[in-house]
């Protein structure tokens, strides 16, 4: 019964989605306050219903009803409890639904934020915008009724009444802590770019094209921001623990899908401050949120439709048709109001230099849709190439690592000079007090690395010695620019420095915020430069008690172990680690084999990492053969990443920054 009221919760909530555009239209085109209020509550009914639908799903995990077709399907008696949850999202027609409740969490929220406001003010900018917000929860609300080709309803049980006795458990990769994580990050901080999306369409449709709508959602977009950098990190991390090549980072096609909407987004979240700061850039602001969005439904159409093969997406399916026509009809309405309200896009000043900080952040935007476009075009490579040759070819890691090399040491310049060029026009008192010792500060740090590098065998590193010079300038500036604001502020206070430095941040957190995210990608870009650059891989077929050796370390494979566990056996290896002669460690790399693993799916490699200071010593076996103790042959492979764990440490900062920015109030316009 409970599978049937959640189908019934489905199902109405199409007419919920229905009746929440339509009351929200016809209210706000008559301006009558009671049709508005009953489309506001047709969102919150719609929130409801899917909640409903939702714990239906998750009830029916918790107690293994393999009467339900989705149930059988990624989940098992034995699954441990967290990892029958996690199935929510573990297969095609669950993963939508979960899309769909966080959409209508979305969507309560804009009604409740702006039932909130109007207690001050009336104010219909937030019921223009929950029109979009309806109609994207009405697509998605269609997809999960079961009603079209190539997706089941999650709900739905079995036609012919069968009751399997167990499951077939939930794909292997996904049974990790991490991916408990992962991907619920990543659709949120997808989701909420619905909301600064919807606000731009509400924008248009209302022909309010101020920063008011900019102002509204930025909370959103800087939520959105935060959360995807958190889902995008945790993704490279679980790769780099549970794939066993070393790496972090490879272009999956996945990959690059989540990635692609957080360079948007950040283009959006630099460009808006030209809006404010000199009310230009209306549209262009309108269409890097619009582009966002639709790269979000880009995604899912990559990972969902099955045209493209990756470790990371679901199974193919008939559904990307759909989304490709939802995009182009989302896309075609954006593009008919922006027709409709013209006249009103047009901005009020123009760029009066080419060395000015609009200039810079317009070359920030330029740089980051065209890395995007650039992304777009190898990971959509597989069905370019198929429809001119017949064959699928996939573009090479190496392709990526080679193009995005200059634009992202460009963008790091960028993210010292932008902040610290005037605005207008930069002038010669501008440069020397703002740039000069920055610049001189970056030479001596790109020299001192040309110098280190050199010393230890590498005769031209040009690609280091320019990404060091670019970190030394970025982390002068804008040290020098926190050091002159507090201590000013300090001065005119007449306090210490350091309370003159929370001062200065207490009243300004965007801006500070987004230099605390600067200094944090600095030190990400360190470290992806120490990690992919400068790397050690030995591999070697071993047999018990012969040794290895990737650096300065050697490796001794010194016993094997095997342990059952309720869902999967583990099998490994133990490693002595010795450096310089000196035992330092342990390791114990192992494979994972589930009992319950579907045919397509090979055991997991449960990778050994040995920190060694910011260093990682990396070991992943290829197979634990089963007469490993009488002279079976184990493959390995050994790393030695260096500075990889600075890239942890650069994200961390960047979140931080991202909070500090998001604690401003929202009225607040900002400086950059």
């Amino acid at each position: 019964m409970t599978a049937e009221i959640g189908q019934a919760a489905i199902y109405l909530s199409v007419l919920s989605c229905l009746w929440a555009i339509g009351l929200l239209s016809f209210g706000l085109w008559i301006r009558n306050a009671r049709a508005i209020q009953s489309g506001r509550n047709a969102v919150i009914a719609t929130f409801i219903l899917i909640s409903i639908a939702t714990g239906a799903l998750i009830y029916g995990f918790v107690t293994d009803d393999f009467s339900m077709k989705y149930v059988v399907e990624v989940s098992s008696a034995a699954q441990p409890l967290l990892y029958k949850i996690t199935a929510l999202w573990g297969a095609m027609s669950g993963s939508l639904l979960f899309w769909l409740w966080l959409l209508t969490v979305g969507g309560a929220i804009v009604v409740w934020q702006n039932y909130q406001r109007n207690k001050q003010t009336q104010d219909t900018l937030a019921d223009y915008s929950l029109i979009p917000i309806a109609i994207v929860q009405l697509f998605f609300t269609i997809l999960v009724t079961g009603l079209i080709d190539g997706i089941y309803n999650p709900l739905a049980r079995f036609t012919d009444g069968s009751v399997f006795a167990d499951g077939q458990g939930m794909n292997t990769l996904l049974q990790t802590p991490l991916m408990a994580i992962h991907p619920p990050t990543l659709y949120i901080g997808w989701i909420s770019l619905t909301i600064p999306f919807a606000f731009a369409v509400g924008a248009l449709a209302s022909g309010r094209i101020g920063s008011g709508w900019i102002l509204r959602s930025r909370r959103w977009m800087l939520f959105s921001w935060i959360i995807l950098t958190i889902g995008i990190t945790l993704g490279g991390n679980w790769a780099y623990q549970e794939l066993g090549w070393g790496g972090y980072w490879a272009w999956d096609p996945v990959e690059n899908a989540s990635f692609m909407p957080w360079l948007l987004g950040t283009a959006y979240l630099h460009s808006v401050m030209i809006q404010e700061k000199r009310n230009m850039l209306k549209l262009w602001n309108i269409l890097l949120i619009t582009l966002a969005f639709q790269f979000t439904l880009l995604g899912t159409f990559i990972t969902r439709s099955g045209i493209i093969t990756s470790v990371h997406a679901f199974g193919g399916s008939g559904i990307g048709g759909y989304f490709l026509s939802f995009i182009f009809a989302s896309t075609a309405g954006v593009i008919g109001l922006i027709v409709y309200r013209w006249n009103r896009l047009k901005s009020a000043n123009r760029l009066e230099s080419l060395l000015s900080r609009e200039s810079a952040f317009l070359l920030n935007n330029w740089l980051l849709v065209g890395l995007t476009l650039i992304i777009l075009w190898g990971t959509l490579w597989p069905i370019i190439s198929e429809a001119i040759n017949g064959e699928k070819s996939t573009v090479p890691e190496a392709f990526f690592n080679k193009v995005v090399i200059i634009p992202g040491l460009l963008l790091l310049f960028l993210t010292g000079a932008g902040p610290i060029i005037s605005w207008k026009k930069i002038t010669a008192n501008n440069f020397r007090r703002m740039f000069l010792l920055p610049l001189v500060i970056g030479l001596i740090g790109g020299a001192l690395t040309w110098g280190f590098l050199a010393l230890i065998g590498y005769t031209f590193p040009l690609y280091s010695v320019l990404c060091s010079f670019a970190a030394v300038f970025v982390v002068a500036a804008i040290f020098a620019e926190f050091y002159r604001g507090a201590k000013l502020r300090a001065k005119r206070q007449e306090t210490s420095f350091v309370n003159g430095l929370n001062l200065l941040i207490q009243r300004n957190k965007r801006r500070y915020g987004g230099y605390i995210i600067h200094i944090g990608i600095v030190i990400l870009y360190i470290g992806i430069m120490g990690s992919k650059g400068y790397f050690l891989l030995e591999a070697k077929s071993m047999t018990l008690g012969e040794s290895m050796e990737v650096g300065k370390y050697k490796l001794t494979m010194i016993d094997a172990f095997e342990k059952e566990y309720a869902n999967y056996l583990r099998s490994g290896v133990i490693f002595d680690v010795a450096k310089s002669g000196k035992k330092i460690g342990t390791m114990e790399p192992a494979i994972h084999n589930y009992y319950r693993a579907k045919p397509d799916e090979e055991p997991t490699k449960e990778s050994a990492i040995h920190h060694v200071g910011m260093n990682d010593l990396y070991v992943a076996l290829a197979n634990v053969p089963r007469d490993i103790k009488t002279g079976g042959v184990v493959n390995v492979q050994a790393y030695y990443n260096p500075l990889i764990g600075i890239v942890w440490i650069g994200v961390a900062v960047m979140v931080l920054g991202g909070i500090v920015a998001i604690a401003e109030k929202s009225e607040r316009s900002g400086g950059a």
